[in-house]
């Protein structure tokens, strides 16, 4: 077990995808009370119904303020406190030459990665600086984040944004306070299968060959599974790393920006 986990009252946003339930079933398993928060209401309660501990399903819009307040207030109307939030919701888009971009494509990933973290740390910190008593915020954001790629522009772009956001907050909280962000490359999830189909159509080689071309960039010449980034966060919101504040934790397989 990781210590410091057991009772902890943890907000999971985009509890409904892969990493966010599998991060919601670890952090149960650990022994922590959690909020699984999602856009779909039924993603979110299929989520709960994996999970062995206390728990609750919420519908959230992250992308606005009211579904980011409404994160932090079921966490302490069920639970009483708020001791961890995962910045966790995000979306993709899809693969497109800058010069061809859906401006609509662009203004969902910001609203969602962006905003929709900006706003949810924002909605925690208030929370954890009000009860005076530290806490932690992870963000989920991307190896992406600390490098490039072609064609995937806006989603790598809005991720750099989260890795500024999660820098700047880590100089600005209390002593007591941690902020971290997750970097993971490629996952084995509907978003990856997703830009593998976008990026394949593109560029005309088709997605088993985008997959294979995206594997054997890899040093472990695979994908992480969604359980191995769960229990990375689990990791980084115990009490096991007291001393991991403001870092980007990559989680790449071996590939290094």
């Amino acid at each position: 077990m990781l210590k410091g986990l057991s009772g902890k009252s943890i907000v999971v946003t985009g509890a409904g995808g892969e990493i966010g339930a599998a991060t919601c079933r670890r952090l149960s398993a650990e022994g922590a009370r959690v909020v699984a928060a999602d856009i779909d209401i039924s993603r979110a309660e299929a989520t709960v119904a994996q999970l062995q501990g206390d728990a609750v399903a919420l519908v959230a819009d992250v992308s606005t303020q009211q579904g980011a307040a409404a994160c932090v207030a079921a966490a302490v109307d069920a639970f009483g406190r708020l001791d961890a939030f995962h910045v966790n919701a995000g979306v993709e888009g899809r693969s497109h030459l800058v010069a061809d971009f859906d401006v609509a494509v662009y203004e969902q990933v910001f609203a969602v990665n962006v905003r929709g973290s900006f706003l949810c740390a924002s909605a925690a910190l208030r929370q954890l600086l009000a009860q005076g008593d530290g806490g932690s915020v992870l963000f989920t954001s991307s190896l992406a984040s600390l490098m490039g790629s072609p064609a995937n522009a806006v989603y790598v772009a809005s991720k750099h944004a989260v890795h500024g956001l999660a820098r700047s907050l880590a100089r600005e909280v209390p002593v007591g306070i941690r902020i971290n962000a997750l970097a993971p490359g490629p996952v084995d999830t509907r978003m990856m299968r997703s830009l593998e189909r976008s990026m394949g159509s593109l560029d005309g080689s088709g997605e088993a060959a985008r997959r294979a071309t995206l594997e054997a960039a890899i040093p472990l010449k695979r994908y992480a599974s969604a359980d191995e980034v769960a229990a990375t966060a689990a990791w980084i919101l115990s009490d096991e790393v007291p001393y991991v504040h403001g870092e980007t934790i990559t989680l790449g397989g071996g590939r290094t920006p």
